[in-house]
């Protein structure tokens, strides 16, 4: 896939931002800046073999940390709930209600969906120019850039609301979005990486304990009052 010099070639008036199939244009960032200055005293290692070293860091430590602590069905539930909020268009609405209805405790499926989210987001903050260059994933992306700057289209909000309308993306399931598409909808908005990764972490983990919470309370609730279908009645004696 060819990649132009700039990344965002084209504005859009309505949004001040992309056209839909372009790519967000790329900006000096913070994050970035930090990184180089702390690597530079440490050696001089290259800011891209960190980059990529510390998401990939964090998904061996997630996935360790669920091997250990959970049977080894439950594991390959959860890594199934993963890979399924990973492709679209399952999201947090879907896969954490059927989570808990699988028997994996609220809280621990709720993490574990916030922690996809906070890997994905940080691989974005540190790799956004590297990210459209991966063949597959670079098409994915384009994908999500053009289906991202339509919907900020047609949500003008969100662009006044700034990093808050990011968290709230990442929050609110009927908007759609996670890691990935947050970090796009930041680039598309402008807004610098360490503000919308710091958004990405605050909206997933709220949101998916929310969803977590309630669907844990609708199902205790509905297995109290005998309602539940005889064929899945297992979901009320969850462990």
């Amino acid at each position: 896939m060819q990649i132009p010099d700039r990344i965002c070639m084209q504005s859009d008036p309505q949004i001040g931002r992309c056209k839909p199939g372009t790519r967000p244009e790329m900006k000096r960032s913070i994050i970035r800046d930090i990184m180089t200055v702390i690597l530079q005293k440490f050696g001089g290692i290259p800011y891209r073999v960190i980059a990529l070293f510390l998401p990939v860091l964090l998904v061996l430590i997630h996935l360790s940390v669920m091997y250990l602590t959970l049977r080894y069905d439950q594991f390959l539930t959860v890594i199934g709930l993963i890979v399924a909020y990973l492709l679209p268009p399952a999201g947090k609405e879907t896969v954490i209600p059927l989570g808990i209805a699988l028997g994996i405790p609220w809280w621990y499926i709720a993490l574990a969906i916030a922690v996809v989210d906070t890997e994905t987001g940080l691989f974005m903050a540190l790799n956004f120019d590297l990210a459209y260059r991966i063949p597959w994933l670079g098409g994915l992306l384009s994908r999500f850039t053009d289906k991202t700057s339509l919907f900020l289209k047609d949500h003008l909000w969100i662009e006044g609301l700034s990093v808050l309308g990011i968290l709230l993306m990442v929050m609110v399931p009927f908007l759609g979005s996670g890691g990935i598409r947050g970090s796009i909808a930041g680039k598309l908005l402008g807004i610098d990486s360490y503000l919308v990764f710091i958004a990405i972490v605050s909206g997933a983990l709220i949101g998916c304990f929310g969803i977590a919470l309630g669907s844990d309370a609708l199902i205790g609730l509905l297995c109290s009052h005998g309602v539940i279908p005889p064929d899945i009645l297992a979901i009320c004696n969850r462990t």
